[in-house]
């Protein structure tokens, strides 16, 4: 089964925060995007784990990645959503994309349009160029196959979502 081009698109724009907070944690992030990105994926996967263990989101979607496309890891749909989930949770827009668009085909997860709405919003409100766009594309989809009243659950749910703290220190 060929993965969906959004994935794709959402580790690249993942990425962008990585520079902007010099530390050892977003160095060795770095690193690891870059063990990544040069096909060196047991490096990657344990870098990440290690960061994901304590903490940070981005590591923690990029384990997801690294599931759902079988990148040195066996492919596998339901511990990638739970990678998503985790990055989802603490407000990274990549892992709230990934987890809703999971929702919406059933991958990993059981199918549930209204979670898919509901994340796909929240990732939308980061107003990240290409991101936002993307999510906002997947949500209609979505919304294209549910009942008014399941699109404002949705929307209710999505407006009151609140950023799960990490416990990540950047000492």
């Amino acid at each position: 089964m060929q993965r969906p081009a959004f994935i794709r698109l959402i580790i690249a724009l993942s990425l962008w925060p990585v520079c902007l907070w010099p530390s050892p944690v977003h160095a060795d992030f770095a690193n690891a995007v870059v063990a990544y990105d040069q096909g060196n994926f047991n490096p990657a996967h344990n870098e990440f784990l290690d960061l994901a263990q304590r903490g940070h989101a981005g590591a923690e979607f990029m384990l997801g990645a690294m599931y759902f496309y079988g990148k040195g890891v066996k492919r596998n749909d339901a511990i990638a959503a739970i990678w998503f989930h985790k990055a989802a949770i603490k407000g990274n827009p990549s892992g709230q994309l990934a987890f809703g668009s999971l929702h919406i085909r059933g991958l990993g997860v059981r199918q549930n349009l209204v979670k898919a709405y509901g994340w796909l919003t929240v990732a939308a409100n980061h107003a990240i160029p290409g991101l936002q766009q993307q999510a906002i594309n997947l949500r209609d989809e979505a919304a294209r196959l549910m009942e008014p009243e399941e699109i404002a659950d949705a929307q209710r749910w999505a407006s009151s979502f609140e950023v799960k703290p990490s416990g990540l220190t950047l000492e």
